[in-house]
């Protein structure tokens, strides 16, 4: 249950109060097409907010090209980008901690270090494990199951989520939020080859760093140095099943979709895009703002800035084509089949 004040209290710059009573009251938040008279609506078009009015919804956010009505009983917000609104005000629906069910602040379960610290109001929940100093800052939560090597360090704020682990010396900074079964620090992927054939395995001593308010999917996975870092930027942020391999360094601000990979020692700038299932090679750089297309393949160094797609890596528009195209070979195939026993050519 939300009031329209504690919503005007916000403050953000992405959302505006207009009109109607400010203790006007939304149980929930719905979509304009299921509209009912308890919940907040965001509404981007005139037939959306004609569906809200309809549904005597009591808050509705408008896009700031909206006329609204003057005679509604509503309390309106205004906005110049429905997912910036989104993004402010339904933190305050979210409960997420409400999903940790947890009655004391540390379950009698978990097993903690005494060399351990722990910040104030820390949250850890059943069967968590966390070793020897371990530094965790104030306001962190960590979840049921979740296993934190010695020497780590997890910043104010940060979220853990239930079975995640942080492997030994990674520093984690604050806000971050790490879904389920994402690992942290495991050993990156290098072996030497023997004469015989066999696979020796090179030790990884390094450890991971991973910046102030990154967010994790579930199941990804980010693999410890060799010898230094392996880095991830300050408000990047990684959808489920993403990879990053040993040394890889990610800057600032990215955005990675389901499957993304990269490979050993690839370096990607600041404010790039990949789509799911992009691949990175190893040994790789990617300046800053570049968009690289879903399933494309980056092989070698992206040294401008733009859009790219498809393997081998094209600029977008180029890729586009070349996709369309390949839809054709097998009727080109059979026509110029023709052309050359038309011509009487032979086959070389």
């Amino acid at each position: 249950m939300i009031t329209a004040d504690v919503i005007n209290t916000l403050q953000s710059p992405d959302v505006t109060y207009v009109s109607g009573p400010k203790d006007s009251i939304a149980q929930k938040v719905l979509p304009p097409d299921q509209a009912d008279s308890e919940s907040l609506i965001f509404v981007s078009k005139p037939d959306f907010l004609e569906k809200a009015l309809k549904a005597q919804s009591p808050i509705i956010v408008a896009h700031k090209s909206l006329t609204l009505p003057t005679d509604s009983k509503a309390t309106f917000f205004s906005t110049h980008n429905i997912q910036l609104a989104m993004a402010a005000i339904l933190p305050l629906f979210d409960g997420k901690m409400n999903r940790f069910n947890q009655e004391t602040k540390i379950h009698p379960s978990a097993w903690i270090h005494p060399h351990a610290h722990l910040g104030q109001n820390v949250s850890v929940g059943p069967f968590a494990v966390i070793g020897e100093h371990v530094r965790i800052g104030d306001g962190a939560t960590i979840g049921a199951h979740v296993v934190i090597e010695s020497y780590a360090q997890i910043g104010a704020l940060t979220i853990l989520h239930p079975q995640v682990f942080i492997g030994a010396y990674s520093e984690i900074g604050a806000h971050c939020e790490f879904h389920p079964h994402t690992t942290i620090g495991a050993d990156g992927f290098s072996f030497a080859m023997a004469k015989d054939g066999t696979h020796k395995k090179i030790p990884q001593i390094g450890k991971v760093v991973i910046e102030d308010h990154v967010e994790l999917g579930a199941n990804c996975a980010v693999d410890r140095a060799a010898l230094t870092e392996t880095r991830i930027g300050r408000g990047t942020k990684m959808d489920n099943f993403c990879h990053v391999a040993h040394n890889v360094i990610i800057g600032q601000n990215n955005v990675m979709a389901a499957g993304f990979k990269i490979a050993g020692s690839s370096r990607i700038g600041s404010n790039c895009m990949f789509g799911g299932d992009a691949a990175v090679s190893d040994h790789v750089t990617i300046c800053d703002k570049v968009i690289i297309a879903g399933k494309s393949g980056v092989t070698s160094d992206v040294q401008q800035s733009g859009a790219y797609g498809g393997y081998p890596l094209e600029p977008l528009r180029e890729s586009l084509k070349t996709l369309a195209n390949l839809s054709q070979l097998t009727r080109i195939r059979k026509e110029l089949a023709r052309v050359v026993k038309h011509l009487g050519l032979k086959e070389e």
